[in-house]
C-alpha cells in the first residue's frame, strides 16, 4: 500500500514499529507465562499454548504497525487533514482490547486487588482469552486500513491540489 510505503520509508517510523512490536511481544509473553526472566532468561513454549503464541504475535505485529503510523499521522496532521477524534476511535480501542486480552494470566493480581469482582473479571478473560484475541486482532486491522485510508485519500487530495496549482501557474 501505498501509506505504508510512505510511512515506513522514514526509518525512525520502521524502528518506531519494531520497538512497539517487541516491547508488545515481551509483554504479551510474560503475561502468558512463556517468557521468564529469573533466575535466568527462559522462553518455554508448551504445545497446548501454541494458538495464544501465534496470535500474541500478530497482535504485536500489528500494534508496531498502528501505532507507529498514528504517530506519523500525529505529527503530520496538518498536512494530511486527519481529524485527531477519528483517529483515536479505532487505534484505542484496539490497542485497549488486545491488551486486555493478554491479561488474563494475571488472575491473581486481580483477585487480590478486587476479591470477588477480581475471580469474576478473571474467570471471564481466562475463558475468552482466544476470542478476545481474535476479536482484537480484527480491531488492530480494522484500524490499520482506517489510516491507511486516510493517509491515501490525503495523498490524493493533496496531488489534485498540487495538479491544480501546476495547471494555474502555466495558464499565467
Amino acid at each position: 500500500m501505498l501509506s505504508t510505503k510512505m510511512v515506513f520509508s522514514n526509518w525512525p517510523y520502521a524502528a518506531m514499529a519494531a520497538a512497539v512490536a517487541v516491547l508488545f511481544w515481551i509483554i504479551f509473553n510474560v503475561f502468558d507465562q512463556l517468557l521468564f526472566f529469573s533466575p535466568v532468561l527462559v522462553f518455554y513454549l508448551p504445545g497446548d499454548a501454541v494458538a495464544g503464541f501465534v496470535l500474541s504475535n500478530i497482535t504485536s505485529i500489528l500494534m508496531g504497525l498502528v501505532v507507529s503510523m498514528n504517530v506519523y499521522v500525529l505529527r503530520h496532521s496538518k498536512k494530511l487533514k486527519v481529524s485527531l477524534s477519528s483517529l483515536f476511535s479505532g487505534s484505542t480501542l484496539s490497542v485497549l482490547s488486545s491488551t486486555c486480552a493478554s491479561c488474563s494470566s494475571i488472575g491473581f493480581i486481580l483477585i487480590s486487588a478486587f476479591g470477588g469482582a477480581g475471580v469474576t473479571v478473571s474467570a471471564f478473560l481466562t475463558n475468552y482469552q482466544t476470542p478476545l484475541r481474535v476479536v482484537s486482532i480484527l480491531l488492530l486491522i480494522w484500524a490499520y486500513y482506517s489510516i491507511s485510508k486516510k493517509l491515501t485519500e490525503s495523498c490524493k487530495i493533496d496531488n489534485v491540489f498540487a495538479a491544480a496549482n501546476y495547471k494555474g501557474k502555466m495558464e499565467h
